[in-house]
């Protein structure tokens, strides 16, 4: 019987022979996030109902009932989507090697390449630098986390390739490095001609499209509803363990939640997740363009726009806004009427909350659902 087996280490080079050791064998691998107080790493091992887990102490037999590995299944990630709740996503070796197929097509020749993994493993686009390299036998270097000094060092030293988020790749030179993928949050709107942004979920085994462009074996296709659609092996193969149905329809379709566009030379255009939308007096607004507008006034440090149900409106704007050091005090009219220089006043908040930071996963994307709860129990 095939075993789920949880990796609790820091990421290493420890975490990296444990992850092999599990393949080996023919189990299957469950990263599980450092970042977690031991609760919830419990939780998440009680709810997952995971066999064995290894720790720098050792590996440990749990005694779990329950577990429904196959033959094929290599790695189990969490994804908490909009609702906050755990979903347990099985990826197979099927698709761990369709994913470094098609990247590899986007590179060419692996075989010289030294990579950087600096993100989290447990999640899609940190692990994937991981089982990529694996499967290209290439160099490969981990960092337990990301640090500005280290990763600048190891460039210097001869690592060529890393994949970051925004928040990081604001903080490092990054002409050290031939090529840097980026993903998770929203680039920088100027970006080195040496990065590459990605689009792509835990349940496409991480991007899919780089730099608007679905890669090589990979189908994009845009619904009547406008919900981007993605086709082709590097696709999750179940949710685990749960019932929530299967989101890959009879045609092979992931429909993504996300919705956008497709351009005539078949470039993609991200909008935002369909559950983000919010919809205000009849009106669509996107959270992520009045994020932009807001950002770009001078005492704005960070933003985040969420809606939130409101008897006149439907749902109200809200934007919780992180001030520069420096910055004056404005009225909520002045930042509505800073917003309508580029906006329909309709996207314009009609609540604005400052606060000291905003919340974010870490590849640097704003947890909604955590603001809007902290507005809400307050109401």
């Amino acid at each position: 019987m095939r075993k789920l087996v949880g990796i609790d280490i820091p990421l290493s080079a420890e975490f990296v022979r444990a992850l092999q050791d599990i393949w080996n064998a023919g189990d299957c691998a469950f990263p599980i996030d450092q970042r977690l107080v031991q609760k919830q790493k419990a939780q998440l091992v009680d709810e997952f109902f995971v066999d064995e887990i290894v720790t720098t102490e050792g590996r440990s037999v749990l005694g779990a009932q329950g577990s429904t590995i196959a033959e094929n299944d290599a790695v189990l990630f969490t994804t908490s989507g909009s609702s906050g709740t755990p979903k347990g996503v099985i990826h197979t070796h099927d698709s761990l090697q369709a994913n470094a197929d098609i990247v590899a097509q986007y590179f060419g020749d692996t075989s010289q390449m030294h990579w950087l993994a600096c993100l989290p493993p447990s999640h899609v686009g940190g692990f994937g630098v991981i089982s990529r390299a694996l499967i290209w036998n290439c160099q490969l270097t981990t960092l337990p986390q990301f640090d500005a000094e280290q990763v600048e060092s190891l460039a210097r030293q001869g690592v060529t390739h890393t994949s970051l988020v925004a928040t990081a790749l604001g903080r490092i030179n990054s002409e050290l490095f031939e090529r840097i993928l980026l993903g998770g949050a929203k680039p920088p709107p100027h970006l080195p001609p040496n990065v590459t942004t990605t689009y792509g979920l835990t349940e496409t085994m991480g991007g899919v499209v780089y730099g608007r462009t679905a890669l090589s074996g990979v189908e994009i296709s845009i619904s009547e509803e406008q919900e981007i659609l993605v086709r082709g092996p590097v696709l999750m193969d179940r949710y685990y363990q749960q019932q929530l149905g299967h989101p890959i329809d009879g045609d092979g379709w992931l429909h993504t939640g996300d919705l956008g566009s497709m351009s005539v030379d078949k470039q993609l255009s991200v909008t935002g997740r369909r559950s983000e939308l919010i919809i205000s007096g009849g009106e669509n607004i996107w959270p992520e363009a009045v994020e932009a507008a807001l950002a770009s006034h001078a005492d704005v440090s960070d933003v985040c726009v969420v809606g939130i149900d409101d008897h006149e409106w439907g749902q109200r704007v809200v934007a919780f806004i992180v001030p520069t050091k420096t910055s004056q005090t404005h009225s909520l009219a002045e930042w509505r009427d800073h917003v309508a220089e580029s906006l329909p006043r309709f996207m314009a908040p009609r609540q604005v909350v400052l606060v000291d930071s905003i919340p974010r996963s870490a590849l640097g994307k704003p947890q909604r659902q955590a603001l809007k709860e902290t507005l809400t129990s307050h109401t």
